[in-house]
């Protein structure tokens, strides 16, 4: 009895460095291809067409599509920087209209930990600005944060809740609202459990 079939064979077609955007860094990485081959008793022995191809990191594992050899590192610098500037103003507005209004003193905070975190100048204006836009959102923070979390890694998202604590320890008291707020800005970042009680615990331990 003959038998025979087809079945896809995966090798490498090349290797290269590219800048990784889960690194976040260059990296080494194998371009890979899967062909269709017909095999005879379970042998490829002819190749067909090609079935798919991807690059593979050789540090973090990841796949990607050919695209992204092309990959601009410094665009992709500036896009991780401005969602992380956008979403550490965002959830210390939303940590401050927590327990109410949010008056000039508490502007004057998250401009003070804005610059510690992000190591840039954050004006009383642009404050009052994104205090105006969160009052008149439809969504909440956790669906926004969500959205932005494909483009934050885990060190971005650290300090993103390292900002919601922050802004919540600055009067001295950490109010139920606050904690439950914390953790929904975990759980929208898509963070573990066990990651999010670590960046707390180390929080605290700072205070």
């Amino acid at each position: 009895m003959i038998i025979f079939g087809t079945r896809g064979v995966t090798y490498s077609a090349g290797e290269g460095d590219f800048y990784c955007p889960t690194c976040h860094d260059h990296e080494h990485y194998k371009h890979k291809r899967v062909r269709r081959f017909f095999t005879l008793y379970f042998i490829p022995i002819i190749p067909l067409d090609v079935h798919g191809e991807y690059v593979e990191c050789e540090h973090c594992k990841g796949s990607y599509r050919l695209e992204v050899l092309d990959l601009d590192p410094e665009a992709g610098v500036a896009e991780f920087e401005a969602e992380f500037h956008r979403a550490i103003k965002r959830v210390m507005v939303e940590m401050m209209l927590a327990d109410g209004a949010v008056d000039d003193e508490e502007v004057a905070v998250i401009k003070n930990i804005y610059g510690q975190l992000a190591g840039t100048d954050l004006s009383a204006d642009d404050v009052r600005s994104e205090i105006v836009e969160a009052e008149t959102r439809t969504r909440d923070v956790s669906a926004a944060l969500a959205e932005m979390a494909g483009n934050l890694n885990d060190a971005g998202k650290e300090m993103v809740v390292k900002a919601a604590f922050m802004v919540a320890a600055a009067d001295g008291e950490f109010q139920e609202e606050e904690k439950q707020l914390i953790t929904s800005i975990g759980e929208a970042l898509q963070m573990s459990p066990s990651h999010m009680n670590g960046v707390i615990s180390s929080m605290m331990q700072e205070q």
